[in-house]
C-alpha cells in the first residue's frame, strides 16, 4: 500500500461513518503512545494509509442521534460555514441518516487509497480558511 503525505493548507477531508457507541469510535481514531513514548499511528491512520498528519488539526465527534441533513451533522466544526455547502454537494445521493461518527482533518487533502473500512468512509476534501 502507498503511503503519501497530504497536509496541505486550506484544505479539510472528511470521512463519515456509523459506530454503535461513542467508545468503539474514540478507540478507533484516539491518539496511542508505547511505554517508550513512541506514537502509534491510529486505526484510522492505517486503514487509509496516512503517513503524517498535524495531531492538532484534527476534528472528531460521535453523535448518539441520527441527523437528517448535512447541517446538521457538521454544524459546529471549525469552518461550518464554508464546508457545509461543499460536503453537502459531495454527499446529495447519500443518505445522511447512516451516519453517526465524523472526522475532519484539517489543513490535509486526502490523496490515497480508494478505500472503505467497515466503518468509515472517505467523503472528501473541500476548500476551507481558518
Amino acid at each position: 500500500m502507498e503511503i503519501r503525505i497530504m497536509v496541505k493548507e486550506n484544505k479539510v477531508s472528511l470521512w463519515l461513518g456509523f459506530y454503535e457507541n461513542a467508545d468503539d469510535f474514540k478507540n478507533y481514531i484516539k491518539v496511542s503512545y508505547d511505554e517508550d513514548g513512541n506514537y502509534i499511528p491510529l486505526n484510522f491512520q492505517e486503514s487509509y494509509a496516512i503517513k503524517s498528519y498535524d495531531l492538532d488539526a484534527i476534528e472528531s465527534d460521535w453523535i448518539s442521534e441520527r441527523c437528517s441533513d448535512v447541517e446538521s451533522l457538521l454544524v459546529g466544526f471549525s469552518g461550518d460555514y464554508e464546508i457545509i455547502p461543499q460536503f453537502k454537494k459531495m454527499l446529495e445521493h447519500k443518505n445522511i441518516q447512516n451516519y453517526n461518527s465524523i472526522v475532519l482533518l484539517y489543513n490535509f487533502e486526502y490523496t490515497g487509497v480508494d478505500y472503505v473500512d467497515e466503518k468509515l468512509e472517505y467523503i472528501g476534501c473541500a476548500d476551507v480558511t481558518l
